[in-house]
């Protein structure tokens, strides 16, 4: 895992038309800004042809767009890494962004996920016991684990720290790491390692969450092998949220599922904003993209600016 120490002034998630326009704004006003971006996904890097994009011939690739643009960031400086984000800690001046390359520390936060996950896949049985022993954060439901048999899955920073959190209340942790090796920091991975009551397996797929009225047993594949385990929780660290349950906390969801900003792309968490098509609006193009993206990032900076007047 990296070190994510540094504190960025501005962490966007998500590289379409949207976030590398705030990225480009952003970097270009001197912003420390990094572009959380999952490889190959996108609206806009797999359309075929775009015609209608300002300045660009017909029969432009929406890749072609994407690449200039993300050139164009880089060099205003604009830093990117590849990853997935697992959730969010917006609250204090410093915010964490989760993710399963590592937390990541950040000013402001601009949301820029496209059209997100709606009505997300999921493991069979998780949105049958969402509330009834599946839960997404140890933090918050944690003290109901108190002297039952709890397990988490997923990988990363985040797995670990939420697992250790729960070695607090919970009798026996069963931690089911989806990649082929335990990939945290060498610190968590000596403070998960010095817990009796913690049991770890590598190599891990989750299959399927079982039970009556609440989660009594899970489906997993481990190292090829079918296993059935018991547990009366579930932690998931997958990214298989879906919006309301990856911002929901955080943002307002419109009935179409959707982040609700104001005019200025702010949501109603302090120095948090939603731009494109993750945004709560009729229309959905490359151009409102920017448009959003020139918003954010335009408010952020003079907000940063103001503050410092005010020193």
């Amino acid at each position: 895992m990296e070190n994510n120490n540094k504190v960025y002034d501005l962490i966007i998630v998500g590289a379409g038309p949207a976030g590398l326009t705030a990225g480009i704004y952003a970097s270009r006003g001197n912003l420390s800004t990094l572009i959380l971006e999952k490889d190959g996904i996108g609206s806009m890097i797999m359309t075929h042809q775009i015609d209608n994009y300002p300045g660009y011939k017909t029969g432009s690739t929406g890749k072609e767009i994407y690449d200039e643009m993300k050139k164009q960031a880089k060099e205003f400086g604009c830093e990117f890494k590849y990853a997935t984000v697992l959730g969010f800690d917006p609250y204090d001046e410093i915010k964490i962004v989760k993710t399963d390359s590592g937390n990541f520390k950040t000013k402001y936060i601009i949301i820029a996920t496209g059209l997100g996950k709606i009505g997300a896949k999921k493991i069979k049985g998780e949105s049958k016991f969402l509330g009834a022993g599946v839960s997404y954060c140890a933090t918050c439901d944690g003290a109901f684990t108190k002297g039952r048999v709890v397990s988490l899955v997923g990988k990363g920073d985040e797995l670990i720290e939420e697992a250790l959190f729960l070695t607090r209340y919970a009798d026996r942790v069963n931690i089911f790491v989806t990649a082929e090796e335990l990939d945290c920091s060498n610190e968590l991975k000596e403070a998960i390692l010095a817990k009796e009551n913690v049991k770890i397996e590598t190599n891990a797929k989750l299959l399927e969450i079982k039970g009556n009225d609440f989660v009594e047993q899970l489906d997993l594949e481990i190292n090829g092998e079918i296993k059935t385990i018991s547990t009366d929780f579930i932690f998931l660290y997958l990214g298989t949220k879906n919006n309301i349950e990856l911002y929901g906390e955080f943002a307002s969801i419109s009935s179409r599922g959707f982040i609700e900003t104001d005019e200025n792309m702010k949501t109603r968490t302090d120095k948090m904003y939603a731009i494109g098509d993750i945004r709560e609006k009729e229309v959905r193009q490359v151009t409102t993209a920017t448009n959003d993206g020139t918003i954010a990032a335009t408010m952020i900076i003079k907000d940063i600016l103001k503050n410092k007047k005010n020193i």
